[in-house]
């Protein structure tokens, strides 16, 4: 579904890794999109006071644990809640891909992709080998759950890692989330 906008974003991650000291730009090898359902979920056009650009779900998160070192960013502490955080599903084919914090495109946002197995989808996201290069970069992360009969709604429990091999931090989530 991105790929009618790679003209605008490739340039734009560039000057923002570049700028950031990220090094290198990101590939612009194109990948296969997930094709869209019969009935594609519509993105609400502009920006608007509530929802970043992109965004056509909110979901709500608690933190059920953390095991590890430090981490960073929200959610580190067991009992944490964060309310109203943006994600763009996308859904087609037996696949699905869910973005989340899309507040945070395309520098912060969680990326996952999988499968769609009925309403059960299996997700995962990895920011490669060189996470380790840049402060509070997730290592990557697995997210799972159920969309209601609907596909209006689902809960997922999601699984982030950071931090180096043998001192890695492990922060567990519980997500529900709605269409916009």
């Amino acid at each position: 579904m991105r790929l009618w906008r790679i003209e605008t974003i490739v340039p734009a991650c560039f000057l923002l890794f570049t700028a950031c000291g990220k090094g290198s730009p990101p590939s612009t090898t194109p990948t296969s999109p997930i094709s869209p359902t019969s009935s594609p979920v519509s993105v609400p056009s502009g920006t608007s006071a509530t929802h970043a650009p992109l965004a056509n779900w909110s979901g709500d998160a608690a933190v059920l644990s953390v095991t590890g070192g430090a981490a960073c960013g929200w959610g580190t502490t067991p009992g944490e809640t964060r309310t109203g955080v943006d994600w763009r599903v996308t859904i087609g084919n037996g696949e699905v891909a869910l973005d989340e914090d899309m507040r945070n495109f395309p520098t912060d946002d969680v990326p996952y992709v999988g499968t769609l197995n009925g309403r059960n989808f299996t997700a995962t996201y990895s920011n490669g080998a060189d996470y380790l290069g840049y402060a509070c970069e997730f290592k990557g992360g697995t997210l799972g759950g159920t969309f209601s009969e609907d596909f209006s709604s689902f809960e997922a429990h999601e699984v982030l890692m950071w931090g180096p091999p043998g001192g890695e931090t492990t922060v567990e989530r519980r997500w529900t989330g709605s269409r916009l």
